[in-house]
């Protein structure tokens, strides 16, 4: 829908397929017949596996809880997009982001869409103003039944095509399988410990295991339910505790990116923590390329790995990773 809409603004356009684990070029094709245009594929296996899933992987056997998607974006994805816009006669790059881009002054700004149940905004809070600046998202103004109404009205056979999967290079049985072939000391047994330290089960392997996560424990008693709090690496154990221990004050954040404006000092926004996740008012107070973030209420269950995105109603701010 993202080319058809672009067509239809009266652009030219040249289907692109970045080749990788979990890339489907055959049905991009499929689509470039359908609309008329050229489609060409682009090898992007090096730095997919460098900068995504192998850096996934690691962050998986250290407890975190990455995003490989907000990696991807930056480094791979819209690296290599702006390398083929740069080619003699393209100038834009066109893709089918929940998200909208606006220019604001000299600078560009990047704000939700207009579909709340959509936005993919917390994905792009790392891209430059330079991706900014060429950048159209021509879906993020239309909710998901409209895009597939007007694909469908345009005879386009992706108009019933499942909804992406989140993680798109893990096999079929999930990252779980995927950090067994590669790590596999990351699903060695060990304790789960309560706040006091004392032993009171045993996990499966910390790969399978996120903070907040309460289902698979395995654990019960009078003092549940328990919820994952802290992934120890260290001592290949598990710190759990009550849902009341979930909730904090504040998150310390690194690799502290700004979309548009770099603010001299403290300021005010509302941040989430997880994709589609909720939102809290705090108070951000950043020094070089990391942030303290200040919660202006308690906030549930940041998981280390993950980021901390910062809003200003329908604008985002930028963010940084959750350590």
């Amino acid at each position: 829908m993202a080319a058809l809409l672009a067509l239809r603004a009266g652009w030219r356009v040249t289907g692109v397929t970045l080749l990788t684990p979990g890339a489907l070029p055959e049905q991009a094709r499929a689509v470039c017949r359908e609309l008329g245009i050229e489609h060409r594929a682009v090898d992007a296996h090096e730095p997919f596996e460098r900068c995504v899933v192998g850096e996934f992987v690691e962050a998986w056997a250290q407890g975190l809880t990455p995003n490989p998607c907000i990696e991807c974006n930056p480094r791979v994805k819209f690296d290599l997009l702006a390398r083929e816009a740069d080619t003699p006669g393209a100038s834009a790059i066109v893709t089918g982001h929940y998200a909208r881009v606006r220019r604001v002054g000299d600078r560009w700004h990047l704000l939700r869409a207009l579909d709340p149940s959509r936005d993919q905004s917390y994905m792009l809070y790392r891209l430059s103003q330079a991706v900014l600046e060429r950048l159209l998202l021509p879906v993020g103004d239309l909710d998901k039944n409209r895009v597939r109404g007007l694909a469908a009205e345009a005879g386009v056979s992706a108009a019933e095509r499942p909804d992406s999967q989140d993680i798109c290079f893990a096999p079929e049985e999930g990252a779980v399988a995927l950090i067994a072939a590669r790590r596999p000391e990351a699903l060695r047994p060990g304790p789960i410990l309560d706040v006091e330290g004392r032993e009171i089960g045993r996990h499966r392997g910390l790969a399978r295991y996120t903070v907040g996560q309460r289902r698979g424990l395995g654990i019960g008693g009078p003092e549940g339910p328990f919820f994952v709090l802290r992934i120890d690496p260290a001592r290949n154990a598990l710190v759990v505790g009550s849902e009341e221990d979930l909730w904090v004050d504040r998150v310390r954040a690194e690799r502290v990116h700004f979309v548009g404006e770099v603010h001299a000092g403290p300021f005010d926004s509302t941040v989430m923590t997880r994709y589609r996740g909720t939102e809290t008012p705090a108070t951000i107070v950043w020094e070089g390329d990391g942030a303290t973030i200040l919660f202006h209420r308690p906030h549930r269950a940041p998981a280390p790995g993950q980021s901390a995105v910062f809003y200003a109603g329908e604008r985002c701010l930028g963010g940084g990773v959750i350590v």
